[in-house]
């Protein structure tokens, strides 16, 4: 980066710092929920937990009774923010929720500078860049989705792809092309493929839409290629995980309701504020473009710069096809490759949008403070004037009564249109430094208000916070109990807590929540349990047996729990700590641990990827290991490696011969070592082009 980037990016941090106030110190009034607090946060700080012990994550015994966290690629455990955000986080005992909130929205001034950046290399003026750079960064996608870190991340790489893709078209040049390798894995690595798709197909797109389209689709696609070696160490226990699961078809039917894509033109048509119940507007997403990306749109389409707009109409055009999948089009050339079928998700691709919208705002707003002007020496003040009143109306309405909904909500649309179209008169005839700045306070506050602290991502009150001393809504001396027996799992039935933040305690249960679910796990929880969606169980913990085989000690469950009176009057299960929290804990009396054999069993070591176990029998027999059976697994006994047999469908076992023996269970990730080396030679490589392209 030269100087000007860092400069642009360390101011974007202190707008984007107030931009979210509310989210960070020493405010603190909400929260990012959902996703981000239940899924992507206990991930990282499993991740983290395992590295401060000096292990490298490769076995989750949390959840499903085991499985590869190796191949987890929603850990985003090679993105080197996620290690910034360890390095920053290492003197701490767990990964706190506000540290993945900051990281995740550091994205946001991220995606700013960078498409300023990407703007600015085009020719665009200034100011045009910057309101262009806001439409992309601040706009309703951007507040919409930060509660999945993975897009984010991806959506925040994109400006550097299409930088790319222009710099090698102007040179006529493969040399430009290694920001769209470096975009693309970094994408990558942030955790969703899919969104890493949406990067894919739009810089792809767009370099077809370009002036030199053949070679540079051509670069770019190879480009994109060599990003996957980089990320090898990722996709390959990835891929290989992938074929032991049924493949998820989430691309769904396409967006088919017209209403949806008003939220892009008004901003609280559909009202998204956080005292809104859940299930309002349900289908509906905020996608607001506030007044500089719908007039700049408008300019743009009017001014037939065709060179500069095709390739951002291009791009819009592209997404909104995937998007709404008109006539079935899209699903019927996907529905053949499960890969395709599973990766391609028809909303994700509003993400492909914004960026061409972006774009064309930019060019539009260009267009304009091109061309010469006259006006009343008056106009600026008259401008400032107006700007000020309206901001300072928004403000009211965001901390006080709130905003109207619904088509009242086209009077915002159009006020915020007219004042801000003004202004830009008045700017292009006086250009004016401070005029300047209001245009950009006037969208910033139009974005701040209908974007931040809404329903779809914000929550009241800061986000969870775990430690070994106490769990939220649980008895003390319940929780440290259940602490001691880490050769048994628990339950979580009816009102327990949430199975992701089993991760955060070293709790581990058959049940869990995850994509990487496995065929043969899932054939046997259809035996042994009820499924209540498509990735999560309920045990039953009145089956003694079923409750035995999993190695359960502890089911948590409420006072309106189906199995809470059963339970409190069962003789084989007794209540653990006082009844004074809201949170349940029954202690199973007759429960067994994970490891069963007929003789004894004394464990040495208990690390996720490595068990040792000093057993003794007078005629041997099997030993069973309830956890998950899975490639990469070995078992040795007395140092000498032992076939290991699928037990109970989806567990393990080994056969041990009479008398005194050690007992390993050994996981290494078996395409991990593979998928290093591949990674590291492309990073080699990536080194090489980097120095030719500057030289």
């Amino acid at each position: 980066m030269t100087r000007t980037p860092i400069r642009i990016f360390l101011l974007a941090v202190v707008f984007s710092y107030v931009f979210f106030y509310e989210y960070l110190p020493p405010v603190r009034q909400v929260h990012i929920p959902y996703d981000l607090e239940g899924y992507h946060l206990p991930l990282a700080d499993y991740a983290f937990q395992q590295l401060k012990q000096g292990r490298w994550p490769q076995w989750d015994p949390s959840i499903y009774s085991g499985m590869s966290f190796a191949a987890n690629v929603q850990s985003a455990l090679y993105y080197p923010g996620t290690w910034l955000m360890f390095a920053a986080s290492w003197g701490r005992e767990r990964l706190s929720y506000q540290s993945l909130e900051d990281l995740n929205l550091l994205h946001v001034p991220l995606a700013f500078t960078l498409c300023f950046v990407w703007l600015r290399r085009k020719g665009l003026r200034g100011l045009a860049a910057v309101l262009g750079a806001m439409v992309y960064a601040c706009s309703g996608y951007m507040c919409l989705q930060l509660q999945h870190f993975g897009l984010i991340v991806a959506y925040a790489w994109i400006p550097l792809a299409l930088l790319g893709a222009d710099e090698a078209a102007e040179r006529i040049s493969w040399r430009p092309l290694w920001k769209v390798a470096v975009a693309s894995a970094l994408a990558f690595l942030g955790g969703y493929p899919p969104t890493w798709l949406v990067l894919a197909m739009v810089t792809g797109v767009y370099a077809l839409a370009g002036p030199v389209r053949w070679k540079t689709s051509a670069g770019v696609v190879v480009a994109l290629l060599f990003s996957l070696a980089l990320c090898a160490a990722q996709i390959l226990p990835t891929w290989e995980a992938t074929h032991f699961r049924e493949p998820e078809l989430r691309y769904g039917i396409g967006i088919k309701d017209p209403m949806f894509f008003l939220s892009y033109l008004v901003p609280n048509y559909f009202d998204f504020g956080l005292d809104v119940p859940v299930m309002t507007n349900v289908g509906k997403e905020y996608l607001y473009l506030g007044a500089p990306g719908i007039l700049g749109v408008l300019l743009a389409l009017w001014s037939r710069r065709w060179k500069l707009v095709v390739p951002g109409l291009a791009v819009v055009a592209a997404s909104l096809i995937v998007a709404i999948n008109p006539y079935a089009i899209v699903w019927d050339s996907i529905k053949f490759s499960p890969l395709l079928a599973d990766l391609v998700r028809s909303g994700y691709f509003l993400g492909g949008v914004t960026p061409g919208l972006a774009l064309l705002a930019a060019v539009g707003l260009h267009g304009f403070l091109e061309k010469p002007s006259r006006q009343s020496s008056r106009a600026p003040a008259t401008a400032l004037v107006a700007m000020t009143a309206w901001i300072g109306y928004d403000l009211f309405r965001w901390f006080g009564p709130g905003f109207a909904a619904g088509p009242a909500s086209l009077i915002d649309t159009a006020a915020a249109l007219g004042i801000f179209t003004a202004a830009l008169f008045a700017y292009r005839a006086d250009r004016r430094t401070w005029l300047g700045v209001a245009l950009l306070c006037f969208a910033a506050v139009e974005y701040k208000v209908f974007g931040t602290s809404k329903r779809v991502n914000a929550t009241p009150g800061q986000g969870k916070v775990f430690s070994s001393t106490e769990f939220g809504a649980m008895n003390q001396q319940a929780y440290l109990e259940t602490l001691r027996y880490p050769d048994y799992r628990v339950v979580l039935h009816d009102l327990g807590p949430m199975s992701s933040d089993l991760r955060h305690v070293g709790w581990k249960s058959p049940q869990g929540f995850d994509p990487f679910l496995s065929t043969q796990y899932r054939e046997l929880i259809t035996r042994d349990g009820v499924w209540t969606t498509d990735r999560e169980w309920l045990p039953d913990p009145l089956r003694l047996d079923v409750m035995q085989r999993f190695g359960v000690r502890f089911v948590f469950t409420g006072e309106a729990g189906a199995r809470y009176k059963q339970l409190a009057a069962h003789p084989r299960y007794r209540m653990v700590g006082a009844n004074d929290s809201y949170y349940k804990v029954f202690e199973y009396l007759d429960a067994k641990p994970i490891y069963g054999f007929a003789g004894e069993v004394q464990v040495q070591r208990r690390e996720p990827e490595h068990r040792v176990l000093r057993v003794a029998s007078e005629a041997g027999g099997l030993l069973t290991f309830a956890e998950q059976v899975y490639p990469g697994w070995t078992a040795l006994i007395d140092g000498t490696g032992a076939p290991i047999e699928k037990w109970e469908l989806a567990l393990q076992a080994v056969r041990v011969p009479a008398g005194a023996h050690t007992v390993e269970f050994v996981y290494q990730e078996r395409l991990l070592p593979m998928g290093f080396a591949v990674s590291l030679f492309a990073l080699l490589g990536l080194v090489f082009w980097i120095r030719a392209a500057k030289r």
